[in-house]
């Protein structure tokens, strides 16, 4: 599944306000008995609450279930079989239809608004990371890209082993000795080659980490051969058959990267607790956030830590862009007119368009009390240089 580029939701983020209602929908594309969607019982009922809401308006009622059926018709169409999620926006009176297959998944949403609900998509654009994947046994190796929703096959590496012989006596023994040498000579030179070609790829492009797949005698021969600055990259290893279908593959890479996924999150949280502990290089709550971002302190190796969006709403000028926690119908900056915006959703536009690192982690009681959202900074003070130190393996990676 392709990377979603940000100039691919473009027009959702140009869609004026005012030019009537847009429709936006998440679904979950895991199916209950192999053969039913649940996202069209979970969607099901949040149309009915939103229809129950238009009740008093027959012609909203009339372009709300137009919409609808553009998007059930969407979800239902053979391209979003693999699909682990899929990110659906129509307003059919304005002609505007936008679809993004996603590779991780979301949770069922149905919301009809004056600008669409972006906040999952842009979620789902800021958690797409790349790890390099590694297949190997005693002489041929497989070096893929995966990511979540796809694996796909970069190069390949083959060596020709000699076979293990048999003892027959002594003389066939030295013999046998002298084939084993070569052999492990062979085995050497085939790793080597193959720790040589994962060095290149990785230099090639903003891999997370390097994930190997084989047998554990054989993984902990080709760790040993790795540069130490890529072993210590190495974020899974595991057994894999080489006989395996590349299907099967795809199977086992999902279940690794959702481990990684999780046990990263850990990470994360536990950095933000050490942080606040010790009040270093991190700001926590909605406008305490705000304010960092505003001063320039969240940039890298800074980055966002949030929770699952709340809903909350908060302010932002149509003038000097300004966003504050408190509803403002005048910018208290620049006297301009302010409107109502998720919090959320302007916070994580704001990170990408400044190519700031956003982490969306599941809730904490260790971010929850500061209102669900911290960020790790850069600099403590806006007029500081950006500190190095405070990069962690948790989160300083933007790749």
């Amino acid at each position: 599944m392709a990377d979603i580029p940000q100039d691919g939701i473009q027009v959702l983020l140009d869609y004026p306000k005012g030019h009537g209602m847009i429709v936006s929908c998440y679904a979950d594309m895991s199916m209950t008995g192999g053969f039913q969607w649940l996202w069209s019982r979970h969607l099901k009922n949040e149309a009915n609450a939103i229809e129950q809401r238009l009740k008093d308006d027959r012609q909203a009622r009339a372009r709300f279930a137009r919409d609808l059926e553009v998007i059930q018709h969407a979800l239902s169409g053979p391209s979003t079989q693999r699909a682990r999620g899929m990110a659906v926006f129509s307003a059919a009176d304005q002609g505007l239809f936008r679809a993004f297959s996603l590779g991780v998944p979301v949770n069922d949403r149905l919301v009809l608004d004056e600008t669409p609900y972006l906040v999952p998509l842009l979620e789902t654009i800021h958690r797409q990371r790349r790890y390099l994947l590694v297949l190997t046994d005693s002489h041929r190796g497989r070096l893929y890209e995966a990511a979540w929703g796809h694996t796909r096959l970069l190069q390949q590496v083959e060596a020709a082993i000699p076979r293990r012989q048999k003892s027959a006596g002594e003389l066939w023994g030295k013999q046998q000795a002298t084939i084993a040498r070569h052999r492990e000579d062979h085995l050497l030179h085939y790793r080597k080659t193959l720790s040589s070609a994962i060095e290149h790829t990785w230099s090639d492009a903003p891999f997370r980490g390097l994930i190997l797949l084989g047998e554990h005698d054989t993984l902990e021969a080709l760790r040993a051969t790795l540069p130490s600055a890529l072993a210590s990259r190495v974020v899974h290893t595991g057994p894999y058959s080489w006989a395996r279908q590349v299907p099967k593959l795809d199977d086992k890479v999902q279940e690794v990267l959702d481990a990684a996924r999780r046990a990263h999150d850990v990470r994360l949280i536990e950095d933000f607790e050490r942080r606040m502990r010790e009040h270093y290089f991190v700001v926590a709550g909605p406008q305490e956030v705000i304010n960092a971002l505003r001063n320039g302190q969240v940039g890298y190796p800074g980055y966002l830590l949030l929770e699952p969006d709340r809903g909350e709403m908060a302010a932002r000028c149509t003038r000097c862009e300004s966003l504050f926690t408190t509803i403002y119908a005048t910018c208290p900056v620049c006297q301009g007119t302010c409107e109502k915006v998720n919090l959320w959703q302007e916070l994580l536009l704001f990170a990408a368009r400044h190519n700031i690192t956003a982490h969306t982690v599941e809730s904490h009681p260790a971010l929850s009390q500061h209102g669900g959202v911290a960020a790790v900074l850069s600099r403590s003070e806006p007029w500081e240089p950006a500190g190095v130190e405070s990069t962690t393996e948790a989160g300083g990676d933007s790749s």
